[in-house]
């Protein structure tokens, strides 16, 4: 707060009786004092001091401040702190007296109050004057802020204390002077002129310090704008109205100033430049065009060569609105022109690849059409993206991700079995994926078994985009892979079957024959001489009859060199080779194998008993499944009870500790044995396949088991299944 005490020029002032006359000479000082205040803040406590010196005891001075509303002392004389307290207030407490002198505009003398134990002389201060400021001069406008003050109402009006010419801010306050005991009315006129004389000083100091203070941001708005400037790097030229440099950044400076101790070649450069500038202007001038772009080739003085700028220019103006000048920044064009050239280069490489690109689709299109095989494309969350029409026959169209068309259930559950396999293949770790898919073909209307090949496309980020999947029906190669299994099977019983009759035949035959040949012997030396002739056929052919019988018993005995089997490796193998069949007619495996000791015998005969047993096991379920009803194998399981396939192994201990043995089971839930063929099944030529069997498996087995110095055993239930048990010896 500025107060008189803040003056040191100026000693504090003591209260004096007061006269009812004041000399010319104290009023000129007055003056004086107030005319040699140089800022606007200095006005308020020099006009206190007079009060003072006038014979006033205390005096202060209440400004209203107009951003906040509130009104408070701003400068005082022989005023204690809690004088001024009571003199804050704000502009909406109209009730204030203080308020009621500024809004009404008119000295007031305020009687005292328990507040005050002395009269108040309050005078209000305003912005106002006589004469117009500058730019209302200028402009020839009657909206000065000051004179509309002056001579305007006498209400004060907060929203209006704005200059609308100039833009400048009033000001408004009270003048607050604790009377004496006694005073006159030419006291109160005198100090109320003394107060209107420092009014108007104030106000003309007051516009003052406003010029002063726009000069000084002016000042530093330029000194900015000259940063901003020299900042940049494009050069940027300011000319005036007859094409003449009036300033340029230090960008500029490098194409259009001659350097110190420069050669004649940039010298020549430097000239070049400014003609080509100064014809690019005026040409623009000529056109009308002065806010338009123009291409401009400069040489770069320091690096001598040569550099293509964009000139973008605008006219500047005058407060009359005549144009003053241009403003040019020139944009160096250089690299972007040369990476437009390049970008033009590049789209037309990729129009090119584009349409190789579109070749290559429609030729991938083709081939998807025509493979034969249905296609699935997902995207990352598994969601189908594209089907070939293989494909949509069997899952329906899709778009977008969804499918549209109305399906029927069978087709329903495609999509569910498709689904569940795309989800774990999709979030899976593996990058491929080898497997099988049953699903519904409408066509035939039959289940198949579809093998899927699956692969990953990784994006940029190495994370899934696209997964393929291709669908083989592999169905009628299975059944002629299963055919010509079954034909060799029957191929290797015949012959099994032929050398075990041709053995037996030949044992049979062996017998006479050794006695024949023996009579032959007995008689070596008792033929008459005329009929050793006859003799020694005899004998010869006796022999070649004995070898033909050896070669026929040689035919039947196993020639396969025994070794040591894992028996549970066997079974293993085994069903492997047959689980896709078991599949295919729903017949679920149960397999319980131990821990076993190895055996000695021929793993290639034990293989074959498992198979035989395996197939007949097969063969047995698969035919009680047509019995019920069921016209497809997949629906075997849907008509009649479970297909199951029992195997199971484990090691028999013995009585001895000695002569262990391993027992295998194999059972199943098939049509089973009637009992009127139970007691011959392990007999040739007795089958219950009718007219697909040989009859001749059972017996084969039978017969590898005892050549393994083995045990077999079955029973069986029409309608319930049949139980196989192998023993075989751990040593023989």
């Amino acid at each position: 707060m500025a107060t008189a005490q803040m003056r040191p020029a100026a000693s504090q002032p003591q209260p004096l009786p007061f006269r009812d006359r004041r000399s010319t000479s104290a009023r000129d000082r007055a003056a004086l004092r107030l005319l040699s205040a140089e800022r606007s803040d200095e006005v308020f406590p020099i006009l206190l001091e007079e009060i003072v010196n006038l014979g006033f005891p205390r005096a202060l001075v209440t400004q209203v401040d107009f951003d906040t509303g509130e009104v408070k002392p701003v400068a005082s004389l022989n005023c204690s702190k809690a004088m001024q307290r009571r003199f804050s207030s704000a502009l909406w407490q109209a009730e204030n007296p203080i308020i009621g002198v500024l809004n009404a505009m008119r000295a007031v003398v305020l009687p005292r109050t328990s507040s005050h134990v002395a009269a108040l002389y309050c005078h209000p201060v305003l912005y106002r004057n006589l004469n117009p400021c500058w730019e209302a001069q200028r402009a020839a406008r009657s909206d000065c802020l000051a004179v509309t003050n002056q001579y305007g109402s006498s209400k004060l009006d907060l929203e209006t204390q704005v200059c609308r010419t100039c833009g400048m801010r009033a000001y408004a306050a009270a003048v607050v002077v604790e009377l004496p005991a006694r005073s006159s009315e030419r006291q109160l006129a005198e100090l109320g002129n003394t107060i209107d004389v420092a009014n108007s000083y104030l106000s003309r100091l007051f516009k003052v310090d406003h010029y002063y203070n726009r000069m000084r941001d002016n000042d530093m708005t330029i000194a900015q704008l000259q940063t901003l400037m020299q900042s940049m790097a494009d050069p940027v030229i300011l000319t005036d109205a007859q094409h003449r440099v009036i300033a340029q950044n230090r960008a500029a400076e490098r194409f259009f100033r001659l350097p110190a101790d420069v050669s004649e070649g940039a010298a020549r450069a430097v000239e070049l430049n400014n003609l080509l500038f100064s014809a690019a202007l005026s040409s623009m001038a000529v056109s009308g065009s002065l806010d338009a772009n123009r291409d401009m080739t400069l040489v770069d003085v320091s690096e001598g060569e040569e550099v293509l700028f964009e000139a973008v220019t605008a006219p500047s103006y005058s407060r009359d609105g005549l144009r003053s000048g241009l403003v040019t920044v020139m944009r160096d064009v250089t690299d972007l022109r040369r990476a437009d050239q390049e970008f033009r280069a590049s789209m037309l490489r990729l129009r090119e690849a584009e349409e190789v690109v579109r070749q290559d689709r429609d030729r991938l299109n083709l081939v998807i059409e025509n493979v034969g095989d249905p296609i699935i494309v997902a995207d990352g969350a598994a969601r189908l993206v594209m089907l070939d029409p293989l494909g949509q026959k069997l899952f329906g169209r899709v778009a977008g991700g969804e499918r549209t068309d109305a399906v029927d259930p069978k087709l329903i559950k495609n999509q569910v079995a498709l689904d569940t396999y795309l989800q774990n293949f999709t979030f899976s770790f593996s990058n491929q994926l080898n497997s099988t898919l049953r699903l519904y073909e409408p066509e035939s209307k039959t289940e198949i078994d579809y093998d899927t090949r699956s692969g990953k496309i990784y994006g940029s980020r190495g994370q899934v985009s696209f997964t393929i999947t291709v669908l083989r029906d592999f169905s009628a190669l299975r059944k002629l892979e299963q055919l010509r299994i079954e034909r060799r099977m029957l191929e290797m019983e015949k012959f099994a079957a032929t050398g075990r009759l041709a053995g037996t035949i030949a044992h049979e035959v062996n017998n006479p024959m050794e006695a024949i040949k023996n009579s032959i012997f007995l008689l070596q030396g008792r033929v008459q001489p005329e009929a050793q002739p006859v003799y020694e056929i005899l004998r010869g052919e006796t022999e070649r009859v004995a070898r033909i019988v050896r070669q026929m018993l040689g035919l039947y005995r196993h020639s396969d060199q025994a070794g040591t089997v894992d028996l549970n490796s066997v079974i293993e193998d085994t069903l492997t080779l047959f689980m896709r069949q078991l599949q295919r007619f729903s017949i679920r495996v149960e397999k319980q194998l131990e821990k076993l000791p190895p055996l000695v015998g021929s793993a290639d005969q034990l293989r074959q008993v498992i198979s035989n047993l395996v197939v007949n096991a097969k063969d047995s379920m698969a035919a009680h499944g047509e019995d019920h009803g069921g016209v497809e194998p997949a629906q075997t399981a849907a008509h009649s009870k479970e297909n199951v396939l029992y195997i199971r192994s484990r090691q028999m201990p013995s009585a001895d500790g000695i002569h262990a043995s391993v027992r295998v089971l194999i059972a199943d839930t098939g049509s089973g044995i009637p009992a009127e063929m139970l007691r011959h099944i392990f007999e040739p030529f007795v089958t219950t396949k009718g007219e697909k069997g040989t009859g001749l498996g059972l017996w084969i087995v039978k017969g590898i088991i005892e050549n393994h110095g083995g045990k077999m055993r079955v029973r069986s239930k029409p309608g319930k299944g049949t139980v196989f048990r192998i023993d075989l010896p751990t040593v023989r």
